[in-house]
């Protein structure tokens, strides 16, 4: 019999064939779980991902019609429309909601409802893997670059504060209803600077994007590998 928890979801996006795949194989991995999440997928063919009654997908088209359209290559893809698989589990009730790439699976010899819930913190986002801004500023990384921009455009500093800003692969949000909706408004604005001033896409995944939209709106950044690692993992398939 299944388990499933309406404490929090699990979101996902996924574009083009390979990903499409990639989907599938992480729905596959719940199949013989007993405790199962609620699955959000945002894609431009809901045809293609397996059908579950813990799986709920969305057309792209009913958010954000230009988003059909992408560049299929890692680099070049616009993680931008990965906001949307959030506001999608966000409208369906859930504000405790894991965002990962559509490459993870459940490890299943850890992944139960009570583990899983230990790594969602208040009012925070949050990941086993973060990068401490001070040292990607010293380094050539280009990430913490567009956060700096939003600063600057908003007209407020927090680039001096000692902060870690989590890896995009596997994201923790635990943020209250209202709360959360303005971060994702804000992040809105961060991509419409992004595209009206033609930043680099570079890193390709949007950290900068939800780190200054998590800080303007008073929620905070951390790090959760000591409530617990590896309950999802990545499975990269390296075609870039």
């Amino acid at each position: 019999m299944e388990n499933l928890d309406n404490n929090y979801a699990i979101t996902t996006f996924c574009y083009g064939e390979r990903y499409y795949e990639q989907t599938n194989r992480l729905i596959d991995s719940f199949k013989e779980l007993n405790d199962k999440p609620t699955i959000f997928v945002v894609t431009d063919n809901p045809d293609k991902i397996t059908k579950e009654s813990w799986v709920k997908v969305k057309d792209i088209r009913e958010y954000n019609e230009q988003y059909q359209t992408y560049n299929t290559n890692y680099y070049d893809f616009d993680f931008s429309v990965k906001r949307y698989s959030v506001r999608f589990a966000l409208e369906n009730g859930f504000s405790k909601i894991i965002l990962c790439d559509t490459d993870v699976v459940a490890n299943e010899s850890l992944f139960t409802h009570e583990n899983i819930l230990k790594l969602f913190l208040p009012n925070s986002i949050s990941g086993q893997v973060t990068y401490l801004f001070e040292n990607e500023e010293k380094s050539n990384s280009e990430l913490g670059k567009r956060f700096k921009h939003y600063e600057q455009k908003f007209n407020v500093l927090y680039s001096n504060e000692n902060f870690y800003m989590p890896e995009d692969c596997v994201q923790f949000l635990d943020i209250e209803t209202s709360k959360f909706n303005d971060f994702l408004n804000t992040w809105d604005e961060c991509i419409k600077i992004k595209y009206d001033e033609n930043l680099r896409n570079v890193p390709a995944g949007n950290i900068d994007e939800m780190c200054f939209s998590a800080f303007y709106n008073g929620i905070e950044l951390k790090n959760n590998s000591s409530q617990g690692i590896n309950l999802l993992i990545p499975k990269h398939n390296k075609w870039y």
